[in-house]
């Protein structure tokens, strides 16, 4: 993903989420957490709703 930032002069990139939490968040990590922490551009973040 950063290097699509990077490569095509991105301004603001735009994630959803699943609101994983606990175990399973530390298990299988978070893609968009590790953007929003390594990204040079403002990351914007979507939570999925619960209903869904």
């Amino acid at each position: 993903i950063q290097d699509y930032v990077d490569e095509h002069d991105i301004d603001v990139v735009v994630m959803g989420t699943h609101g994983r939490k606990g175990i399973d968040r530390y298990l299988l990590g978070s893609v968009t957490e590790r953007v929003v922490r390594t990204s040079d551009v403002p990351v914007l973040t979507v939570r999925q709703p619960a209903d869904e």
